[in-house]
């Protein structure tokens, strides 16, 4: 169920007369203000888990700070500039940002974005039909969570955070996968360069959330089968691995100013994501 959550996204405060601030107010006493943030999980993790059993998570709005690290060349180049931003938005530090699933990851994204600038995101996307780049309007506060639980009956929910299924046409084999989590995503980003992000990604991302082959988890069995397996087995744990992954959909309609095509599409995160025009 698509929900509006401009309550919870909310836009940019405007500044107070300087009259209206406490004159006798000491600048050090200021303390960043925090929200919590929903959870697409719902807290679906293991035992002993930070946040097994939580449905949301406390973050703490954007500081300047929080831009410095998105613009450090070291992190950027490494792919790491987000996954440190997310870690240090998090208030508590018990909780490690690259144990977390990526539909949370995401969902601390979006809503961090939102309480900086606003639910307002205007990026430039180009036309499926006809090609032409223009930029388009979207709301960051109409979204849709899904919550990693609508599974078929060929998945097996193990209790743990992890599934089982047996393949289509290799039978004999029963794998044992799990959602992928920051520390994949991270794996998965390589030095950073486009590249290395795109070689082998399907292949790479399969040896990443399957935890077992009949029971063998090392990772001379698991290489060799994901690189043996037949397109409709691989095609199958993908979709497997769709409907075991709790995420935030953010999908609205997309109108060319070119040729007036229309279609709902995923919303595009840009480099402008973090940097809206101000």
């Amino acid at each position: 169920m698509r929900r509006n959550n401009e309550e919870r996204l909310m836009g940019v405060h405007k500044p107070s007369h300087p009259e209206d601030v406490p004159q006798m107010m000491n600048p050090m006493d200021f303390v960043t203000p925090t929200q919590f943030v929903e959870l697409p999980s719902c807290g679906r993790y293991p035992e002993g888990h930070p946040l097994h059993g939580k449905d949301s998570i406390e973050i703490k709005y954007m500081t300047a700070k929080d831009e410095d690290i998105l613009t450090n060349r070291s992190l950027l180049k490494k792919g790491l500039a987000i996954d440190r931003m997310i870690q240090n938005l998090i208030v508590d530090k018990s909780i490690n940002a690259r144990s977390l699933y990526v539909g949370d990851r995401n969902s601390i994204i979006i809503h961090a974005r939102a309480m900086a600038y606003g639910s307002d995101y205007k990026t430039s996307v180009q036309c499926p039909a006809c090609g032409e780049t223009s930029k388009t309007r979207f709301d960051l506060s109409d979204y849709e969570i899904y919550k990693g639980n609508e599974i078929e009956d060929y998945l097996q929910d193990n209790g743990d955070g992890t599934f089982t299924t047996r393949l289509l046409l290799a039978d004999q084999i029963v794998a044992r996968i799990r959602p992928l989590s920051g520390a994949d995503e991270v794996e998965l980003l390589g030095d950073g360069s486009a590249k290395d992000m795109t070689k082998d990604l399907l292949s790479k991302q399969m040896k990443r959330f399957i935890v077992d082959l009949n029971g063998y988890s090392d990772d001379r069995t698991i290489n060799y089968v994901v690189e043996n397996m037949v397109a409709a087995d691989a095609k199958h744990l993908r979709d497997c691995l769709k409907q075991i992954s709790p995420d935030v959909k953010l999908e609205q309609q997309f109108r060319c100013k070119n040729c007036d095509h229309k279609e709902v599409m995923t919303v595009p995160f840009g480099t402008d994501f973090f940097w809206p025009d101000r």
